[in-house]
């Protein structure tokens, strides 16, 4: 079921279709011209590289294509990158160069794919914080969702995609607002799906049964390009998977305009010498420097704020009247978003543990804990991280959920486990990640599919959830568990040879977790084929019933290894209800842009 060459076949793309392609490869004529691309028999796809979607001047508004050509141009080798944090071993995997010129696409259909066989389409949107992540990724390739979509007889084409990110993609400060390119990250994506309407059927897919898909700055893009604009009815997708994010963090309080992102541009013009009497104009200057240069300058911007104490919010969605009209939590709340469209939403149990080795070293004390919490909270007042300590005290179960505070031996087996890979464990460690995981991630979850719900917008909820005995701890898993990204090893099946530099674990090789990981993708593949995950029956799950807010519910994921039991239920979405409504009813004051709120 799970294949482990296709990352690194995917990788050398350029040289494999001169080896085992097939005598004819496959091409698809755009509104533009005709691109070629590849054949990978061995898996029965066919590939389409690097496709441009639209031109990105530096620091400026995407632009449609204009030029057209006849013959046909080569679509079988990665583009451009943007710009981006990501491990340099992962991009030189796929030959890739930093540019600003760096708006393209990937697509991945079944073989025997013609124009005008109008499958549903996916459109996957990548994470990375909004400062890191690229299109081609290995460890979001599609090629084992497609081949169950086939299997199922529900086929479906991917795209993945490029978009510009940290100051390159959501510069600020009065310059950015006046020149009007704010949120050009959100923009690029944008026109990146209008491109996709225009041309998908040229490859066999639909333009009306178009699909987004995204993980944590991926899902956040999501509702973002839900309520963009006020919420418009573009007619650009019909539905969203939003994977372990929504928009409201940091957003809800962050404009163009603050003095917190007027100081980023300030420091990133003086640091690259575009700023002083004798410079006309800084932006034209800053327009003028390369890719990564310029964006490594935004990067120096936030370590510079960070050394000041500051959560350093720099680029980032930020509140424009144009793209973002008002906070997020707001419009959500209000309704103010298309109806006909339907989403799925979900979060992991312990998306707190996310690098929790750096949020929580040496909280000992709760005063320790109190310290820390203002500093993700600027302008909460005492009172409020009172009724947060309240609403989560040191003994009640924390993340991760699945293990007791105190095993047999008195001591906390988290904690144990967290010494042996060498990483800082404190008596508050476990306190912090349940905190930051409701805060940033599952309370956001629950907000959302209320909000959905309660308008009409038909959502289904899910939870992911792991034993902790079958995902090994390391620092970069930060640590196992179901922690933050830790989906990807079942949304992707993740083979038992895979290993990208240990950013994600393979799916245990044991029937569980293969048939769970295959059981997750036939309901991605269903609901992106129809709209509904129940389209496609699996025997261990329920039907998976739409959100309610008077009776809610998750479809909960979970396998063990330890006993070969898959454990799928629905759940009721009411746990840690006080905690959660705290969450929304300071929702303004918590914010961590709220501290440089115009």
């Amino acid at each position: 079921m799970l294949f482990g060459s296709l990352t690194s076949l995917l990788a050398i793309g350029a040289t494999l279709h001169l080896v085992g392609a097939a005598a004819s490869p496959p091409k698809a004529k755009t509104v533009n011209g005709t691109y070629v691309g590849y054949d990978l028999p061995e898996f029965q796809q066919q590939v389409f590289l690097g496709i441009p979607y639209a031109k990105s001047p530096p620091l400026n508004n995407p632009e449609p294509l204009t030029e057209s050509w006849k013959g046909t141009r080569s679509a079988q080798m990665y583009g451009n990158i943007c710009p981006t944090q990501s491990d340099e071993r992962i991009f030189k995997a796929v030959n890739a160069t930093f540019s600003h010129d760096c708006l393209n696409l990937n697509i991945i259909r079944p073989a025997n794919v013609r124009a005008g066989d109008k499958l549903p389409v996916a459109v996957w949107l990548h994470g990375g914080g909004f400062f890191a992540g690229f299109g081609a990724e290995s460890n979001t390739n599609t090629s084992y969702v497609i081949r169950a979509s086939v299997e199922n007889k529900t086929p479906i084409i991917t795209i993945t995609l490029n978009y510009r990110l940290g100051f390159l993609g959501f510069p600020g400060g009065p310059q950015a607002v006046a020149a009007g390119i704010t949120n050009l990250g959100l923009k690029d994506q944008r026109i990146a799906l209008r491109w996709i309407q225009e041309n998908i059927a040229a490859f066999g897919g639909d333009p009306a049964k178009v699909t987004l898909w995204g993980q944590s700055a991926g899902a956040i893009s999501i509702t973002h390009q839900i309520l963009a604009y006020g919420g418009e009815d573009s007619g650009l997708f019909r539905g969203g998977i939003a994977v372990s994010g929504t928009a409201g963090y940091g957003t809800n309080s962050l404009f163009p305009l603050s003095t917190h992102l007027t100081d980023g541009y300030n420091h990133i013009a003086n640091a690259s010498g575009c700023a002083g009497p004798e410079v006309d104009d800084s932006l034209e200057c800053l327009r003028k420097i390369d890719a990564f240069t310029l964006y490594q300058a935004g990067w120096d911007a936030v370590n510079a704020g960070q050394s000041k104490g500051e959560i350093a919010l720099y680029w980032w969605p930020a509140i424009d009247g144009d793209f973002i009209k008002e906070p997020p939590v707001s419009q959500l709340d209000a309704g103010r978003f298309p109806r006909n469209i339907n989403l799925m939403t979900g979060a992991n149990s312990d998306e707190g543990l996310l690098s929790i080795h750096v949020h929580s070293a040496g909280l000992k004390t709760e005063e320790q804990l109190k310290d820390r919490l203002h500093f993700y909270f600027p302008t909460a007042r005492p009172s409020t991280i009172q009724k947060i300590l309240s609403a989560y005290p040191v003994d009640a179960p924390s993340s991760p959920y699945s293990l007791p505070m105190k095993g047999a031996d008195g001591k906390d087996p988290f904690c144990e486990a967290m010494k042996v890979a060498n990483l800082t464990c404190e008596p508050q460690t476990r306190r912090m990640a349940s905190i930051l995981g409701d805060f940033a991630f599952i309370s956001r979850r629950r907000h959302s599919a209320e909000s959905f719900a309660k308008y009409d917008v038909k959502t289904y909820s899910y939870r992911f959830d792991t034993d902790p005995t079958d995902i090994p701890i390391s620092e970069v898993l930060a640590p196992g568990f179901a922690t933050h990204a830790s989906e990807y090893t079942y949304f992707f099946g993740f083979p038992s040879d895979y290993n990208m530099y240990e950013r994600n674990s393979p799916v245990v090789n044991v029937s569980s977790h293969l048939r769970l990981s295959r059981g997750i993708v036939d309901k991605l593949v269903s609901y992106i084929a129809t709209g509904d995950p129940n389209t496609k029956k699996v025997d261990f799950m329920p039907k998976w019933t739409p959100y309610n807010v008077d009776s809610p519910k998750n479809m909960l994921f979970n396998a063990t290894a330890s006993n070969n039991k898959i454990n799928v239920r629905l759940e009721e979405d009411t746990w840690r209800k006080e905690g959660m409504a705290l969450w929304s009813e300071y929702a303004f004051e918590l914010d961590p842009g709220s501290k440089w709120r115009r």
